[in-house]
């Protein structure tokens, strides 16, 4: 596994690192692996979610609490002084898990992470949702994104010194209106973790128990110096990333949060024209955009598809009613 070392970076840079690794991992037909220690506040949504159905926009300005996006799918993390992400980008799903499949991509290869919180001094399990479990209390959030070639990248978010969940102050009703962590309270990772654990001790642990858990021993490559940070700029327009012109149109609960769609204007009954899909789920952009263009319940293979707290089902019910189906 090719790793770049656990070092502090501008978040930024740990935010362009996602496509930037995937690139590679796609490229060298091997895993890579990154660990890094950013500075808060900050909410990191993700990849398709509507920033004025999670975030108060106006209350996040006021707080000086900077709201970017991530290229994983998946909820919103919040960030506070200190926070530590790891990218971890595979050329297919069972490149460190041969067991793994779409239906899994998480749950086999968030493993390691689990064994490195472990390491570190405190047991963590995954349930399943969109959170790492530490000392039963939820402390990491993960985002996924599988790429139509099949390349993944899985990132997991977790902050040093505030819980991960969106406070409620910054926060819209509509997420508000969400458990999402089934009635656990959320922790910093300083509440469930040995005292005096510096963030860049956990990160070095954590990277290294994910090499040691996939038995591949950790490779430190080349880094990278043209990383896409202009895809990461901060969000001031309450219905990115929605494609020009379109509005919501509808929006619907699943087990993970809220799955929604956006119309073109004029967009009825039997309409072709593509609409935006997007939500809380975990899955790969590409299923989301399919389905926003018509792709029918049967032509996504359910067992294909890579796809936590929702079903397709649920997904092209909610683009039919964009279309006023």
């Amino acid at each position: 596994m090719r790793s770049l070392p656990a070092a502090p970076r501008p978040l930024l840079d740990a935010l362009a690192l996602g496509p930037a690794l995937l690139d590679r991992a796609r490229a060298e037909r091997t895993p890579w692996i990154a660990a890094s220690v950013v500075a808060g506040p900050a909410i990191v949504l993700g990849a398709a979610q509507r920033a004025g159905r999670v975030v108060d926009l106006a209350a996040c300005a006021r707080d000086d609490v900077v709201v970017l996006r991530r290229a994983t799918t998946g909820a919103a993390a919040h960030l506070g002084a200190r926070a530590v992400v790891w990218t971890l980008a595979l050329p297919h799903v069972a490149a460190l898990a041969p067991d793994a499949g779409a239906r899994t991509a998480l749950n086999r290869n968030v493993r390691g992470f689990l064994k490195g919180f472990t390491r570190a001094g405190a047991i963590a399990h995954y349930f399943g949702r969109e959170w790492i479990s530490v000392r039963h209390r939820p402390a990491a959030l993960l985002g996924l994104e599988v790429a139509a070639d099949g390349a993944v990248l899985i990132e997991v978010w977790s902050s040093h010194d505030t819980p991960p969940a969106l406070p409620a102050a910054l926060a819209t009703d509509d997420e508000r209106a969400i458990d999402r962590f089934l009635g656990k309270v959320p922790a910093a990772l300083a509440e469930v973790l040995p005292a005096g654990l510096a963030p860049e001790a956990l990160a070095r642990v954590v990277l290294e128990a994910v090499a040691l858990h996939a038995a591949s021993p950790l490779d430190e490559g080349e880094p990278l110096i043209d990383l896409p940070r202009e895809r990461f700029r901060p969000i001031e327009d309450p219905l990115d990333p929605l494609p020009p012109s379109h509005h919501p149109a509808a929006l619907a609960r699943v087990p993970i949060g809220w799955v929604e769609a956006a119309a073109p204007p004029g967009a009825g009954p039997g309409d072709a024209a593509p609409v935006w899909v997007g939500g809380d789920v975990l899955t790969g952009r590409w299923i989301l955009d399919e389905i926003g263009r018509g792709a029918a319940p049967l032509s996504l293979d359910p067992t294909a598809v890579a796809l936590e707290g929702a079903t397709v089902a649920d997904l092209v019910a909610v683009a039919q009613r964009a279309r006023g189906g």
